[in-house]
C-alpha cells in the first residue's frame, strides 16, 4: 500500500528583507496510514514549516510531495482548500476558536464550508464534542472554557470531517502538565482508532510516546526512527 504521505528532496524558502532563507534543505521522508509520529526540533529548525506544507497550508519550491498517492504541487487556493476540509485536521497550540461562538459552532465550522445539513451538522459536532469529554460544555463560549477544554473542542473540530490525518502543531505548549498528559491521551486513543496522527513538539515526553521520532535541525531530517 502506498504510503499516506510522501515527500522527495522538499526545498522550501523565505525572503527576509533582500535575502533568501532556505528552510528546508531537501527533507525527504514517508509517513504511512495509521502512523503516529513526532516532529521534534529547536525553534527555527524548518519543523512548522514542514507541518505547513503536509498541512497544504503553504506551498515549497521544488521536490514533490504526495498525499494519498496525489501529487500536492502548484495547486491553487480552492483545490488546496478541498483536499484540507475533506482530508487534514488540525490542532493548534493557540487553539484557533472563534471567540464569539460556542464550543459546539466552532466544531460545527468545517462540516458548515462543506455545505451539509444543520441537523447532521449538529449531530455530528455533538457526537465528537462528547467523545472528547465536553458534553456538558458544548453550549459555553470559549472565555468560559479552561486551556485544555480548549484544546478538546479543538481536537473535536479536527475529528468532525472524518479526516485522514491528524496534524497538531505544539498541542500541548499552551497547557500545564496534567492537562497536557491528558491532551496526548486522547491523541493517542484518536490514532489507535485508525488516524494517522502527526506531532510537531519540543516536548521529549510528548515525542517518546510516539511509535515514530523525526529530528529537524536546520533545515534537514538528522534522525528517523
Amino acid at each position: 500500500m502506498d504510503p499516506l504521505i510522501r515527500i522527495e528532496n522538499l526545498v522550501k524558502s523565505y525572503t527576509l528583507g533582500s535575502k533568501s532563507v532556505e528552510v528546508l534543505k531537501g527533507i525527504s521522508l514517508e509517513i504511512q496510514r495509521g502512523d503516529l509520529v513526532s516532529i521534534v526540533g529547536k525553534s527555527g529548525s524548518g519543523k512548522s514549516t514542514l507541518l505547513n506544507i503536509i498541512g497544504i497550508l503553504d506551498n515549497y519550491d521544488s521536490g514533490n510531495y504526495w498525499f494519498n498517492s496525489n501529487l500536492i504541487k502548484n495547486i491553487n487556493e480552492t483545490e488546496a482548500a478541498h483536499y484540507r476540509n475533506k482530508f487534514i485536521g488540525f490542532v493548534f497550540q493557540t487553539f484557533h476558536l472563534i471567540g464569539t461562538k460556542t464550543a459546539l459552532e466552532n466544531v460545527e465550522l468545517p462540516l458548515y464550508y462543506r455545505g451539509e445539513s444543520k441537523s447532521e451538522m449538529r449531530q455530528r459536532a455533538e457526537e465528537m464534542l462528547e467523545k472528547v469529554g465536553l458534553k456538558d460544555r458544548m453550549h459555553h463560549l470559549p472565555n468560559e472554557l479552561s486551556g485544555g477544554q480548549k484544546q478538546r473542542v479543538a481536537i473535536a473540530r479536527a475529528l468532525v470531517t472524518q479526516a485522514d490525518l491528524i496534524l497538531a502543531d505544539e498541542p500541548t505548549g499552551a497547557l500545564d502538565s496534567k492537562t497536557s498528559q491528558e491532551i496526548i491521551e486522547l491523541l493517542l486513543d484518536i490514532n489507535k482508532e485508525g488516524k494517522t496522527v502527526l506531532i510537531v513538539t519540543h516536548e521529549h515526553e510528548v515525542a517518546n510516546i510516539c511509535k515514530r521520532k523525526i529530528e529537524i535541525a536546520d533545515g534537514q531530517i538528522i534522525s528517523n526512527h
